[in-house]
C-alpha cells in the first residue's frame, strides 16, 4: 500500500480491518480523515473501492477505479476489481476486455486466465471459456479445487475437456499413455540390464572354471615329477 502520513496510519490499519470484517458501511463511516489528506487520497480512494464493492454499489466503484487508473495505481487489482464490477452490471464485454488487457501484460497471469473463462463461459463463448480455464489450471494447478463449485463455469460442466480437468487432476490422457510408456521401458532396461549382468556372471565363471582346470594341470605335474624322482632314487 502506498506510504501515508504516520498519523493516520493507525486509521488506515482499522478501516482494512473492517473491510476485512466485511462490515463495508463501518469503513465508509471513518475514510474521511483519509479523504481530506492529499497524502492519503489514493490509499483512502482503493479503501473507499472495496467498501463500495462489500456494499454492492458498483457504479460508484467504477467512477474511483477510473480516478485510480489515472495514477496507474495497482493495474492488475483495478483490472480484477472493474472486471467483478462490470460482471455484476450485467456488463459480460467490458468485464472480458478487463481481463484480456491484464493478459496481454502478464500472460503467466492464472487468476486473469481462470476469471476470463469465466466470464466467456457467461458470454456463451465455450471454446474460448474451456482454452482459458485449461491454461489457468495448468499455471496454477490450485485453480482445479474451483471447478466444481463456480456456478459461472455451469455452461461447461458437461463438456469433455472440462470433465478430464477435474478428473485426476485433469491429467491429459495422451500424456498418461506417454508416462506409462516411458515406465514400461524403464522396466525394460532393468530387465536387461540383469540380464547383461547375469551373462557377466557366467563370463566369470568360465574363467573360474578355466582356473580351476589350470590347478589340475599344475597337480599332474607335480605328480610327474615325483614319479621321476622315485625312479632317479632306484
Amino acid at each position: 500500500m502506498d506510504s501515508i502520513p504516520q498519523h493516520l496510519e493507525r486509521l488506515v490499519a482499522e478501516i482494512d480491518g473492517w473491510l476485512d470484517l466485511r462490515c463495508p458501511e463501518r469503513a465508509l463511516e471513518r475514510l474521511q480523515p483519509l479523504l481530506d489528506d492529499p497524502q492519503a487520497a489514493i490509499v483512502a480512494v482503493t479503501l473507499r473501492v472495496r467498501a463500495y464493492v462489500g456494499l454492492k454499489r458498483h457504479k460508484e466503484a467504477l467512477i474511483d477505479i477510473a480516478m485510480l487508473r489515472e495514477k496507474e495505481h495497482d493495474l492488475e487489482w483495478l483490472d480484477l476489481t472493474e472486471a467483478w464490477c462490470r460482471k455484476r452490471l450485467k456488463d459480460l464485454p467490458g468485464a472480458i476486455r478487463c481481463m484480456e488487457q491484464l493478459l496481454e501484460r502478464d500472460a503467466k497471469s492464472a487468476i486473469g486466465h481462470f476469471n476470463l473463462g469465466c466470464y466467456l463461459a457467461l458470454a456463451s463463448e465455450p471454446e474460448r471459456a474451456l482454452d482459458e480455464v485449461t491454461i489457468a489450471c495448468g499455471i496454477d494447478a490450485s485453480f482445479r479445487d474451483m471447478l466444481h463449485d463456480e456456478p459461472d463455469l455451469d455452461s461447461v460442466r458437461n463438456d469433455e475437456r472440462f470433465r478430464q480437468l477435474m478428473t485426476k487432476g485433469g491429467e491429459d490422457p495422451a500424456v498418461a499413455a506417454a508416462e506409462a510408456d516411458a515406465f514400461e521401458d524403464d522396466l525394460e532396461e532393468g530387465f536387461e540390464d540383469d540380464l547383461d549382468l547375469d551373462e557377466e556372471d557366467s563370463e566369470d565363471g568360465d574363467l573360474d572354471d578355466d582356473e580351476f582346470e589350470d590347478d589340475d594341470d599344475l597337480d599332474e605335474e607335480d605328480e610327474d615329477d615325483e614319479q621321476s624322482d622315485d625312479d632317479a632314487a632306484r
